[in-house]
This record gives structure tokens, sequence and C-alpha cells, in this order.
């Protein structure tokens, strides 16, 4: 399967922190995708495995035996993808920004505020 191309704005890297596996720009890739995942309705073409093992290890997610099991715990039906945002506006981003995505968390989480306000 092709990996889905994301184009990040730049200008939005240095809101993130590196972490020791990941830089600035990773964190970037993830929101912008996720963004864009979402407003499109959560379809499954747009969820590359990359992308999934992010989600994975974000928002106090776990991982799922595999991709398609994750995909069909949160995203098979609208009731579902309502509690996959409700779990993401619930969830309170915490630790250092140089060793997890707490940043990238947050900023995802302001936007869902903002997108559903």
């Amino acid at each position: 399967m092709k990996e889905y191309k994301v184009a990040i704005d730049f200008q939005t890297v240095s809101e993130y922190t590196p972490t020791k596996f990941d830089s600035a720009e990773d964190k970037a890739k993830f929101v912008a995708h996720f963004k864009r995942f979402v407003s499109k309705g959560m379809k499954e073409t747009m969820f590359p495995k990359w992308f999934y093992t992010q989600l994975s290890m974000t928002f106090g997610h776990i991982a799922h035996y595999n991709k398609a099991g994750f995909y069909e715990e949160w995203f098979s039906s609208p009731e579902r993808k309502r509690d996959f945002i409700q779990t993401t506006l619930n969830y309170y981003p915490i630790g250092d920004p140089a060793c997890t995505y707490s940043d990238a968390e947050r900023n995802i989480v302001e936007w869902l505020r903002r997108e559903l306000a």
C-alpha cells in the first residue's frame, strides 16, 4: 500500500520540541495528518501504518493487535468516530515535550475544541 503524503506548514514546526526519536517535523507531520484525517471523515484510505503507529502511542491509546483492529475499534461507525473525538477531547496531555508528543496532543485538542465550537 502506498504511504499517504502529508503536507506540513513548516512555520508550525517551530511549535514542537524534538524528542530523542522524533524530530519537530515528525510531530508537525502527525498533527497535520491528524487534522486532515478527521476533517475528511476518518477514511481508512487515509490511515497509513506510520499514522496508526503514532496515534496508538498518543492520547492514552494502547496499540491494538494490528492497524486493522485499531481502525475497527475507533473508526468503523459514526458512533465509534464520535467516541474517538470525545476521548481525544477529554485527554489531558502530560509529559515533557522533549520526551513525548504532549505538545502535538495539546495542539490537536485545542484545534478540535475550536472546530467543534
